[in-house]
């Protein structure tokens, strides 16, 4: 068995590897800057895991997962040790990849124009680019964490993940940003 992680972060690994070291990530570890798994997967939140076995078929539907749930931590190492897939794993509806939106597709590319703004040191113009992709795609949490991530790296990469700051700055942009929008 193989694992992988991959960390989606526009800023690069730079941003990813100091959080995966201090998790102990003590396998192979990948940067996706330019959110291919996402796309690739119709993701638009984390931590997801995509689990497949030693051919590539994917053996639990691509969704949320939290290694510190006990129950889930209890069945990937159970997987992981017999190879046998756990009933409630087989259980889960696969959700289908489908095509982008208009609006999907904006978002995206208005991501990836971030993604080089920040690779040349025009960090307000990315993030006026992740504001605008988060008003065309409001549900998508891999655009919104990456803004929430430049403009506030201390709620990201220092220490656990503040969930009730994410909820109080979702709430603020529903108020401000998103309400101006429609």
């Amino acid at each position: 068995m193989r694992v992988i992680s991959i960390a989606s972060d526009v800023q690069g690994a730079d941003a990813s590897t100091p959080w995966l070291d201090e998790a102990v990530v003590t396998f192979t570890r990948l940067t996706d800057q330019r959110n291919e798994v996402g796309k690739l997967c119709a993701l638009k939140y984390v931590p997801v895991g995509i689990l497949l076995d030693p051919q590539g078929r994917l053996v639990r539907p691509v969704g949320l997962v939290n290694i510190d749930e006990d129950d889930f931590r209890a069945e990937l190492e159970s997987w992981a040790t017999t190879g046998e897939i756990p009933p409630s794993w087989q259980q889960m509806e696969q959700t289908d990849a489908r095509e982008s939106t208009a609006d999907e597709a904006e978002a995206d590319a208005r991501l990836q124009l971030a993604r080089v703004l920040l690779s040349r040191d025009k960090r307000e113009e990315a993030v006026e680019q992740l504001r605008q992709a988060v008003v065309c795609d409001p549900d998508n949490w891999l655009i919104r964490k990456q803004m929430w991530a430049i403009e506030t790296p201390s709620a990201f990469y220092d220490g656990p993940v503040d969930y009730d700051w994410q909820n109080r700055q979702k709430q603020q942009e529903q108020e401000g940003l998103l309400a101006t929008s429609n």
